[in-house]
């Protein structure tokens, strides 16, 4: 074999590239259109109009333009791209906006425009002083006469002119554009029809920003003058049935999509950010936030990158609101984006994909983990192609490098596990959580408990510092509650990690105040039992029987008159009544005693004692309005029986018969039945002081509608005509023990939400169309669990 010394060979370029390059490689008409509309972007543009007319489509930006030598030198020159290179000062691309990273980068994404026409005109006119425009025109179909012929042959035809020629639609924007670019694209290869502008439209608000903030202030619009007279009957159409118009529907105007400014008021979303060593991440629960933390960061490639995530949990009530404004499923709109240098990369969160591996891991445990189906949201990374780099066909994600194992990983762990460890411990164990769009059922004590334990979980690391949490739900919670020694455990954890005496002070005294109402209780039944005793010790001394009278029950619960009480009951009453009674009477003595020798004691301190003794005495009546006419002994904790004819029955047989005249109590009840453990006194409770309510307003009428919501939970609707609040009141304070603008004592609201808590319930204010106050009460089908 021979060689020719000094006749090296070289490669030759034919016109069939451009195929390949273009229709080959970007096989998609949105595809395309993306990749000019990042060209915008990468120009330093903040606004970009699309236009789609009858044989032309235009891409219009006021970015910092191209000189003729940026033409010649690097539009023309294939698969150069500037934004590889270091650039000289004068590089067009310096003068763009403070960007440091580009959307694109691989200088072949002028060919997408092969993809929408066969003639593409480029008029562009660079920052600076130059009052000339630049125009090129490419006919695409001179490079498919034949493949033979080499690239550098085809001619490309190059015209200077005074001004830019935009269609009449964008001379507004014409008039005020000094600098920028303009692509038309003529003798379009499909027609674009509305439904397939619409898509195109729906799909550029999630590849620029979906999450209704502003990206580098970087707005798209869209001018169709064919589909103006349908956007316009659209909206005529609407305004006469009083519906709202959706902004996916029309297709002239500003592509945006604030959905999640909404949603952030109305669901639980994380939001971690990497800076350098440290990654900081906050917890937020329909408007409050629950914590916001910081550790080291353990992905050394993303400590430059940018990296942003945000996820938000979207319950049955979020779903709602989200397809009521967006106009379709949440998991037809996607999953978690993933954005590079500002863009989406496809197809990362589209429905049906799964490259983060969220829907891999949901089928190892389905009621564990959360999946695609349950959140939606964003990443965010900025740097080179070194570390992130798109597959070259723009629609198969990231290629893989250590930046990217490192990217899915912090999704994964540090965004996706941190909010999944809050919301199924916190949310899920609450079915009725799901249909909630606000945090009245994390206000009750289990609830709030159910918070702290939580946060008490995620803190338990020496590396986590603890920076802010929320003082409305990581609080101490009512002693009487249950689930008060577990949530002690976890506030003590929270407060010692943030060094927090007060907390820690606070909480000694919680502890102390338990300790003696224990003893209280304990005191008290055993006085009880002994009095009870002593009588039924007398009883079988008589020397006459009592006679029992059986009467036929009028319903379920209640027996139909008080003329029967026999001696059980009279003797349960008793026992009943001297628990609370002792109970009230070692409070009494506990207060009296930590505050001897004291002479000026904490309003608080005094409100949580009168809490106490209230409550007790509110049991006390409770139990002598109906112990004699309940069918089951008022010494048991609690029954399981159907809550909602309960109530139903206590209104009818109890409440009307011990009420006033005054007011007229009204009770419909169609819950077909939910059977569940309780505190039939609490129920009482609940019942009374909201007709005590009704009272105090001055109202004459105060109706109990009972219904069925979902998945089987109760539903009250209790509604009066009443005064409603006093003037001044702050709704959202109304259920806080003390809080009043009236004579009355603050306590009967927050007794309401705390007994409901012990259910499993929650309660909330409803605004009234006509004079008066409502609530919605809401109780869960499982209650509490036992």
């Amino acid at each position: 074999m021979t060689t020719k010394d000094n006749n090296n060979l070289h490669f030759d370029v034919s016109t069939g590239l451009k195929r390949v390059l273009g229709r080959e490689l970007i096989t998609d008409d949105e595809v395309a259109i993306f990749e000019l509309v990042k060209n915008s972007f990468d120009a330093g543009a903040d606004s970009v109009q699309l236009y789609f007319g009858d044989e032309a489509i235009v891409v219009a930006d006021n970015g910092s333009g191209m000189s003729y030598e940026d033409l010649r030198d690097k539009w023309l020159f294939v698969a150069y791209s500037s934004k590889r290179t270091n650039r000289p000062t004068g590089d067009f691309r310096n003068i763009a906006a403070k960007r440091h990273h580009y959307a694109g980068s691989k200088g072949i994404g002028r060919f997408s425009s092969d993809r929408l026409g066969e003639e593409v005109v480029i008029q562009s006119r660079p920052k600076g002083s130059a009052k000339r425009v630049h125009r090129l025109t490419v006919d695409w179909e001179l490079f498919e006469n034949d493949s033979q012929e080499h690239f550098d042959k085809v001619p490309v035809r190059y015209v200077e002119q005074h001004a830019f020629d935009l269609p009449p639609k964008l001379h507004k924007f014409e008039s005020s554009l000094k600098h920028g670019t303009i692509v038309t694209i003529r003798r379009l290869r499909r027609p674009w029809s509305r439904q397939r502008i619409l898509h195109l439209k729906a799909s550029l608000a999630k590849l620029i920003n979906p999450f209704g903030e502003e990206v580098d202030a970087f707005r798209i619009d869209i001018t169709a003058p064919d589909e103006e007279a349908n956007d316009k009957q659209l909206k005529l159409q609407y305004s006469k049935d009083k519906e709202k118009l959706l902004p996916k529907d029309i297709v002239n105007g500003q592509i945006g999509n604030f959905i999640f400014s909404t949603l952030q008021e109305k669901t639980t979303f994380i939001r971690v950010i990497i800076d350098g060593e440290e990654l900081f991440t906050t917890l937020t629960d329909r408007g409050e936030v629950i914590y916001r933390i910081v550790e080291p960061n353990p992905y050394n490639h993303l400590a430059n990158a940018g990296f942003r995530c945000e996820i938000y949990y979207l319950n049955q009530s979020a779903k709602s609101t989200f397809t009521r404004r967006v106009g379709l499923p949440s998991v037809q709109f996607g999953s978690v984006f993933l954005f590079r240098n500002n863009f989406r990369v496809y197809p990362i969160g589209e429905d049906g994909d799964d490259w983060f591996g969220f829907s891999r891991r949901k089928q190892q445990g389905y009621a564990r983990f959360l999946g695609t189906r349950e959140v939606i949201g964003r990443a965010d990374v900025s740097g080179s192609d070194e570390d992130f780099q798109e597959a070259s066909s723009r629609n198969q994600g990231l290629i893989e490098t250590p930046a990217v194992g490192q990217l899915r990983k912090a999704v994964m762990d540090h965004c996706l596990k941190r909010l999944e460890k809050y919301v199924v411990p916190v949310s899920w164990v609450d079915k009725v959580e799901a249909t909630t769009d606000d945090l009245s059922r994390l206000m009750t004590d289990p609830g709030r408990a159910r918070v702290s334990v939580a946060l008490a979980n995620l803190v338990d690391n020496d590396k986590i510092h603890l920076l802010q949490y929320s003082k409305q739900l990581v609080s101490l919670i009512n002693e009487r509650s249950s689930e008060f020694e577990a949530s002690l455990v976890s506030l003590r954890a929270i407060a010692e990690k943030t060094s927090d005496k007060k907390m820690l002070a606070r909480l000694d005294a919680a502890e102390r105040r338990f300790d003696d109402l224990r003893k209280s209780e304990a005191d008290a039944r055993r006085v009880a039992d002994k009095a009870l005793k002593q009588v039924e010790a007398a009883n079988l001394r008589a020397t006459t029987a009592e006679t029992e009278v059986e009467t036929e029950r009028r319903r379920a619960h209640f027996l139909e008159s008080f003329v029967n009480v026999d001696t059980a009951t009279i003797l349960n009453l008793h026992h009943q009544v001297t628990i609370y009674a002792v109970d009230i009477a070692q409070q009494i003595e506990n207060f009296l005693a930590e505050t001897a020798g004291k002479t000026s004691i904490p309003r608080d301190s005094i409100l949580k004692t009168l809490e106490q003794m209230a409550f007790l005495n509110r049991k006390v009546m409770s139990v002598t309005k109906f112990a004699a006419k309940a069918n089951f002994k008022l010494d048991a904790e609690k029954i399981e029986t159907d809550l909602a004819a309960f109530i139903s029955d206590y209104i009818e047989q109890i409440a009307r018969t011990t009420g006033s005249a005054r007011l007229q109590i009204g009770v419909e009840n169609t819950h077909p039945g939910m059977k569940i453990r309780f505190n039939p006194i609490d129920a009482s409770i609940i019942v009374d002081n909201l007709i005590s309510n009704a009272k105090k307003a001055k109202a004459s009428r105060i109706q109990f509608v009972l219904s069925q919501g979902e998945t089987g939970s109760l539903t009250i609707h209790v509604s009066d005509n009443g005064r409603g609040l006093a003037p001044g009141t702050n709704r959202s304070r109304i259920f806080e023990m003390g809080y009043t603008t009236t004579q009355s004592s603050g306590l009967g609201l927050y007794h309401v939400r705390q007994a409901l808590g012990e259910m499993g319930g929650s309660i909330e204010p409803e605004d009234q169309e006509t004079k008066g106050f409502g609530f919605i009460i809401k109780i869960s089908a499982k209650g509490r669990r036992v």
